[in-house]
């Protein structure tokens, strides 16, 4: 089950997610987070997901869908708060140098190094 509470400081709205985010939850974490995108007065989403203990493959494409989505409608999407199982997806995909989350410990870092990541997000 994914949970998703946010709260609005104009210009930015923060939306904590909670419980796991898979394949089963992936099409409501995008829906979700695109209706939460909406209002034209939004600049900045910040996902906060220190209460998410299960991220797969299919909710960070989710994520990295409805981030491209926000860039090309002037908005940002990042990321805060990621520990355990999502931080280590993000490190491992490298997505979490696109969605500016600090990376692991241990996980050195050269920018964007995955051209087949480049191509799926487009510029920052």
């Amino acid at each position: 089950m994914l949970h998703a509470d946010h709260h609005d400081t104009k210009p930015a709205r923060y939306v904590a997610l909670r419980g796991e985010a898979d394949g089963s939850t992936a099409d409501h974490l995008q829906a979700e987070l695109r209706r939460l995108l909406a209002p034209s007065w939004l600049t900045v989403l910040r996902v906060d997901l220190s209460a998410l203990r299960f991220l797969n493959c299919a909710a960070l494409s989710a994520l990295l869908t409805v981030r491209a989505a926000a860039t090309q409608c002037g908005q940002q999407l990042s990321i805060t708060g990621a520990d355990g199982c999502p931080a280590r997806v993000l490190a491992l995909t490298q997505a979490d140098l696109v969605f500016g989350h600090p990376p692991l410990p241990g996980h050195p870092r050269t920018p964007l190094a995955s051209p087949a990541l480049n191509a799926a997000v487009g510029p920052a």
